[in-house]
C-alpha cells in the first residue's frame, strides 16, 4: 500500500483532518470542521473507542440514541466501542477536536479513501471491523 497523507480534506462537508500519531494500537488527529451541519450518519466503531477533546468552538453529538449533548472547548466526550453514536459542527463558527480512537486500526486509511470519493458502501464492506452502520 502507499504512504498515507499527513492531512486531507473532504471537499463534500469541508472536513480537515491532520493525522498526528498513528498505529495500529492509537491513531491520534488533529480535525477541523469548518461548516455547520452533520459530518457524517450515524455509525457504530464496534471495536475502537472515540475521544473527542473538544480545543476551539462547539460539537454537538448524539451518542446510544440519547439526547443532543453539546461540548465546549476543554470539554472531552468519549464513545466506548461498539456504541452508535454521530457528532457535528452545531454552530456557524469552525470547531477544533483533538480525536484519538484506541485501537487505531486501519481508520486513516479509510478516512483517506472516503475523503478521495471511493464508494462508501464498499469501504463499509472493506472496513468493516472499523466502522458499521446501525440497523434500522
Amino acid at each position: 500500500m502507499r504512504a498515507l497523507p499527513d492531512t486531507v480534506e473532504n471537499p463534500r462537508t469541508g472536513e480537515r483532518v491532520t493525522f498526528v500519531a498513528r498505529s495500529p494500537e492509537c491513531l491520534v488527529m488533529d480535525v477541523e470542521w469548518t461548516r455547520p451541519g452533520h459530518r457524517a450518519s450515524a455509525h457504530v466503531h464496534p471495536a475502537m473507542e472515540e475521544r473527542f477533546e473538544i480545543v476551539a468552538g462547539r460539537a454537538a453529538f448524539r451518542i446510544a440514541g440519547r439526547d443532543e449533548v453539546v461540548a465546549e472547548a476543554g470539554a472531552v466526550v468519549t464513545v466506548p466501542p461498539g456504541t452508535e453514536h454521530l457528532a457535528w459542527n452545531p454552530t456557524e463558527d469552525a470547531v477544533r477536536l483533538r480525536i484519538t480512537m484506541r485501537p487505531g486500526l486501519r481508520w486513516d486509511e479509510f478516512t483517506t479513501r472516503f475523503f478521495a470519493g471511493e464508494d462508501p458502501l464498499a469501504l463499509l464492506s472493506e472496513f468493516a471491523p472499523e466502522v458499521v452502520l446501525p440497523p434500522r
